[in-house]
């Protein structure tokens, strides 16, 4: 099977564990997260023995997401691996940029592992339980190669801006990406197009969900011509702002007929959509903002039969036996001042963040 469903804790870690001891010529890893913890250190010492049996490893992580050390950078150097900072942050000088938010590990044109979820314990469940989330293990050997080029875009800094492709071909299975600043936005447009393509069904997993006003519409207006829809989010989450802020859309969504999922136990961090058990996306994109306009994102579109399948009976299970329905009688009680506040305060913060990207760029382009 050329696609496989990785979901996150042991079986992600194991799987991620597996390709790069297969690797016989290079790795690529590129990550928003990666922590100095159990996981972070385990997947290190990894990627040291693949440097010291000749395997050339190349490691891009977001300056703002990981908080490497020194010590750690030099300890990876110190074997070879090639490791470097993905939009540095310099406070004095206004500049913050956007962040490399795609998670992606290539190996040797044979396996490519891609999803949202970063290197961390909270990502394997080290003593805790994993937060949840997914990853799609391709070795279909035209989308290797399509992640290879990514990859190898942003390592060397050479981007291609001007790329345009036919999207959501419903037989065709793609990389798409997401980068405002460099004109990509294909996994924003695949969304929306494939919201308006549904004809039954819609399942959405989502992770800090505050979609803007034209994917709302669109939702609502799958749902007056009869598409089921289903969107899981956190009962609990690691941004509680965020969180507030998506219960303050709990009432438009329900009375509009699209159910609303609260996952129990642990954090959803996932980002996925099922149209008609046909299509579907895995990856880093978030239905939010700083997806949209401030990160760099990158997804599998799928429309693999088995797969897709595969998916959908995952995501099924855990909506039916780890999630509770928001009841639409107590809605009321969850919409009130405080919920309307964290959403107004998210998209004023939003908006902030925008005009400090602007003005990065002008100081960039007033000192070159």
């Amino acid at each position: 099977m050329e696609f496989s469903l990785v979901k996150s804790g042991e079986e992600y870690f194991k799987v991620l564990a597996e390709i790069i001891q297969k690797a016989e010529k290079v790795i690529h890893l590129q990550t928003y997260i990666f922590e100095e913890d159990e996981t972070g250190l385990l997947i290190a010492n990894l990627l040291k023995e693949a440097s010291q049996r000749g395997i050339k490893v190349y490691v891009l992580v977001d300056a703002f997401g990981s908080k490497l050390s020194d010590g750690f950078i030099q300890s990876l150097k110190d074997v070879g691996i090639s490791i470097r900072l993905f939009s540095p942050i310099y406070f004095f000088k206004f500049q913050i940029g956007r962040r490399l938010h795609q998670k992606i590990v290539v190996v040797d044109e044979r396996y490519a592992l891609l999803g949202g979820i970063n290197i961390a314990n909270k990502y394997a469940g080290y003593a805790t339980h994993a937060w949840l989330d997914y990853a799609i293990l391709i070795e279909n050997k035209v989308l290797i190669k399509e992640c290879l080029r990514i990859c190898l875009e942003f390592w060397n800094k050479k981007y291609n801006h001007l790329t345009k492709r036919q999207l959501l071909n419903e037989t065709k299975n793609q990389i798409v990406q997401h980068d405002f600043v460099r004109r990509k936005q294909e996994i924003g447009k695949t969304y929306k197009k494939a919201i308006q393509m549904a004809q039954k069904e819609i399942v959405i997993v989502a992770s800090y969900f505050l979609p803007n006003k034209k994917v709302l519409s669109l939702l609502k207006k799958a749902s007056k011509r009869n598409v089921a829809i289903k969107i899981m989010v956190s009962k609990y989450s690691d941004v509680m702002i965020f969180k507030k802020a998506t219960e303050y859309l709990y009432k438009e969504l329900c009375q509009n007929n699209i159910q609303i999922f609260e996952y129990l136990p642990s954090v959803v961090h996932a980002k996925v959509m099922i149209v008609d058990v046909k299509w579907c996306t895995i990856g880093s994109f978030n239905l939010n903002a700083i997806s949209e306009y401030g990160s760099v994102e990158l997804n599998a579109n799928i429309a693999e039969p088995l797969f897709v399948k595969q998916v959908h009976k995952e995501i099924s299970h855990v909506l039916q036996n780890e999630c509770s329905l928001v009841n639409k009688n107590n809605i009321q009680l969850q919409i009130n001042w405080w919920a309307k506040f964290n959403y107004v305060l998210v998209r004023f913060l939003i908006r902030f963040f925008f005009w400090i990207l602007k003005k990065a760029k002008s100081y960039k382009r007033q000192h070159e």
